[in-house]
């Protein structure tokens, strides 16, 4: 039974990712320049924007190797269920994929900002359902703290906020030994970072070799976004924020992924005042492996805050 349940997970997964890497959109061969909007120096960059679809608004912020790409197999579904669907591209993706080093100044707030002004620039006037994956998550998160008044619900799927464990004084040996590796991440991310992330971040199953993977073609050509690694761990916030946050919130965490995110993930649902937390299949890529569940689980709890 174990040995059909692991293969069912492999084979879901690989076709899953090969959607992903047959719909590869025109942005990936695009300057830096194009993809983030800089219009002035004393103005913030904001992020590109994708828009599709008509009806209520359905905000997808990506993970932080890949970007936008990601969220691509699930577009077709949501426009099919009457949402007008909101893709923006994280910087750290938009310089990681030009090969460009990230600015000196880089931050999860300088994403976070990044992300408003290009909200802004959409000209929403009422709140709006909102999802974010991995580094994705911590900008929505991070967003949705500083503008509660833009979120109507938040969905975060295993969002690296390692600053509520700094908060919680919860980072033991093991924790700060991969902090402490992370923040090396900085120049030229090697094909040996980029697989020790993957295996740390609960990504990979346990013993699947990264160079074996359907997606590591694809994942090379994207190591150097983890340049945002370091940013991670820099980050500090206050808990206060998290229990002043009376909003809708849906947690979830994959079965099998990395203890550190799982960790995060519960402290988060203990601070939230109205935090659903889910756990499924999929290690850190839930919401791909468990589709089906994901989208029902993303629905009902969308609808009933309605």
């Amino acid at each position: 039974m174990k040995r059909l349940k692991g293969i069912t997970y492999y084979l879901a997964l690989t076709v899953l990712i090969y959607q992903v890497i047959s719909c590869k959109t025109v942005s990936e061969s695009e300057p830096t320049a194009d993809i983030l909007d800089k219009t002035s120096m004393a103005e913030a960059i904001k992020m590109q924007v994708k828009v599709e679809g008509e009806g209520s608004p359905l905000l997808l912020v990506p993970g932080g190797l890949t970007g936008w790409i990601g969220w691509e197999p699930f577009v077709h579904i949501f426009i099919a269920k009457e949402k007008k669907i909101i893709r923006v591209q994280l910087i750290n993706v938009a310089y990681g994929f030009e090969n460009q080093s990230l600015p000196s100044d880089y931050s999860v707030k300088m994403e976070s900002q990044a992300l408003a002004a290009a909200l802004d620039s959409l000209v929403y006037d009422s709140p709006i359902d909102v999802v974010g994956w991995s580094f994705g998550a911590l900008v929505l998160l991070d967003y949705a703290l500083s503008y509660p008044e833009r979120i109507r619900t938040m969905t975060l799927i295993e969002p690296p906020a390692f600053w509520v464990l700094q908060e919680r004084k919860l980072i033991d040996d093991e924790i700060q030994k991969t902090i402490n590796f992370h923040n090396q991440f900085m120049g030229d991310i090697t094909e040996e970072m980029l697989a020790a992330f993957l295996r740390d971040a609960g990504v990979l199953r346990e013993g699947q070799s990264a160079q074996e993977h359907p997606m590591w073609p694809q994942w090379i050509d994207y190591r150097q976004s983890l340049q945002n690694l370091p940013a991670i761990y820099a980050q500090r916030d206050d808990l206060n924020r998290l229990m002043a946050f009376n909003l809708p919130v849906m947690l979830v965490k994959g079965s099998g992924s990395s203890p550190n995110l799982h960790l995060i993930v519960d402290e988060l649902a203990s601070h939230l005042p109205d935090a659903n937390l889910i756990e499924m299949p999929g290690g850190h890529l839930p919401h791909i492996v468990s589709m089906d569940s994901f989208l029902t689980a993303l629905e009902n709890f969308q609808n009933v805050e309605q």
